[in-house]
């Protein structure tokens, strides 16, 4: 079955300030490079044969790395990159980035932000309206305490395609199923929202379980259903509880009960269509 990663980062220590929001000498399996030479092993024995590299840096330096990593290396399939939606200057540049044909959405860090309804700002409105214009996507990294707020952007937004990351993040390890299922219920009719399956590992902690995990997984399947849902990795991180292929046989014994061709939606097609790779 093939096989496209929907959600892998790609880092250098030499531009370790852009990271300083979160890496630390302190995440020991983390601090370090981690780029496609490391990753097309992993990618070999399991049958992934291509990724979309997503932002790690809170800086627009990033975007000209992960394009020119993108430029090297055929089995980068998409980037979706940071950018700071407040900055004109930086909103003139995105025409020229969104070029490149390998660009395909963006992300802010919606999570580490002080104000939970930040994102509906209505000073951001240009911003927003720029990557639809641009046919860019909208990555949205959240968690539970976002999704209203998510809802109702997307409610705002309904040309813009968005996908949530990590499932938006529930409280797996403190049991945390309600409200977060009832909230993302409000998704099920929204079409252009779509969903990753990825990075849940780590939100069930170091002693995670597929049992833990799988009332999660069959919520949205349930809710946003096999042709909205898209595989992720979160490669490195993943690597803070588990592994690449651990993850990987996890999803797969998890969407075991949908037929082959859904698995199929699942593993490459949705994520080729919605990123439009």
């Amino acid at each position: 079955m093939r096989r496209i990663d929907c959600h892998m980062h790609f880092w250098t220590l030499a531009m370790e300030p852009d990271y300083s929001h979160w890496l630390s000498p302190e995440r020991k399996v983390l601090y370090g490079d981690y780029g496609p030479r490391d990753a097309q092993p992993l990618m070999a024995q399991n049958g992934v044969e291509g990724v979309v590299v997503v932002a790690a840096a809170a800086s627009d330096r990033e975007i000209g790395y992960l394009l020119g990593l993108a430029e090297g290396h055929d089995v980068i399939k998409g980037v979706v990159a940071w950018l700071d939606l407040t900055d004109s200057a930086t909103l003139d540049r995105l025409p020229v980035w969104a070029r490149h044909s390998k660009l395909k959405g963006i992300r802010p860090y919606l999570e580490n932000l002080p104000e939970d309804d930040w994102i509906l700002k209505p000073e951001l409105d240009p911003a927003i309206r720029a990557i639809q214009a641009l046919g860019l996507r909208f990555d949205a990294l959240i968690k539970p305490r976002h999704i209203p707020h998510i809802l109702t952007f997307v409610e705002r937004y309904p040309d813009l395609p968005v996908i949530i990351d990590h499932m938006a993040k529930p409280d797996i390890a403190g049991g945390g199923l309600e409200p977060w299922r009832r909230d993302m219920e409000n998704f099920r009719d929204l079409e252009h929202v779509h969903c990753k399956l990825s990075g849940i590992v780590t939100e069930d902690g170091p002693d995670w379980s597929p049992e833990r995990l799988q009332p999660y997984i069959e919520a949205v399947i349930d809710i946003f259903g096999p042709r909205r849902l898209v595989f992720g990795s979160d490669w490195p991180v993943v690597n803070l509880v588990a592994d690449y292929t651990a993850w990987i046989e996890t999803l797969g014994r998890a969407i075991s009960c949908l037929t082959r061709a859904d698995q199929q939606n699942i593993w490459a097609l949705n994520g080729e269509r919605f990123y439009g790779l």
